[in-house]
């Protein structure tokens, strides 16, 4: 006898879980900076998982929201051009 094919496997489940997820902490994120910038506040680094650290090519300075030397349009505090958060957006 065949499996319907409304049902879904555990694996399946997990792999959309995971998706979903992802996908709505990219949201929220996003929506976290326009936020921060319609209403002129500023995020708390912990709160965009600002690391000193680059992610790869991804740098703060390599970021539109990056104002040089050392500050940020949606992060508050001591920025680093060789740093990274989860809001990061590439310039055009």
């Amino acid at each position: 006898m065949t499996r319907p094919n409304f049902l879904w496997s555990r694996r399946s489940l997990v792999r959309r879980g995971v998706a979903f997820s992802g996908a709505g902490a990219f949201f929220a994120a996003g929506f976290a900076s326009g936020m921060a910038s319609a209403q002129g506040a500023k995020i708390a680094p912990a709160v965009a998982h600002y690391q000193a650290i680059p992610k790869g090519k991804a740098t703060c300075e390599n970021c539109s929201s990056f104002v040089s030397p050392s500050a940020c349009k949606v992060v508050s505090g001591d920025i680093a051009p060789t740093g990274w958060c989860m809001l990061y957006a590439a310039k055009r």
